[in-house]
């Protein structure tokens, strides 16, 4: 497999990538911070996790954040619809 990444989260001096990288012939799967250096390159840091890109660990991601997209829709759809409720009781 190339390798891939996907840049998760940003900011002026580093980012948060989901990376797919093969060494030494495995193929790995890493959430990792990344640094701008001084010359304006991206290095990987300490701060991170590595999976294996094996079909269960990957299962389990999935199902993980599927999960958590649920919570979010959910606050989204409450906060959307129910916002005004919301405020008039925490104004008591």
């Amino acid at each position: 497999m190339d390798d891939f990444y996907k840049v998760i989260e940003e900011g002026s001096d580093y980012q948060v990538r989901l990376t797919v990288s093969t060494f030494r012939d495995v193929e790995n799967l890493h959430i990792r911070k990344y640094y701008l250096d001084f010359e304006g390159d991206w290095l990987p840091t300490k701060e991170g996790y590595k999976f294996s890109m094996d079909i269960a660990v990957v299962q389990n991601l999935f199902e993980g954040l599927v999960f958590l997209l649920s919570k979010a829709e959910s606050r989204s759809i409450l906060n959307d619809y129910f916002s005004d409720a919301i405020k008039e009781i925490c104004s008591k």
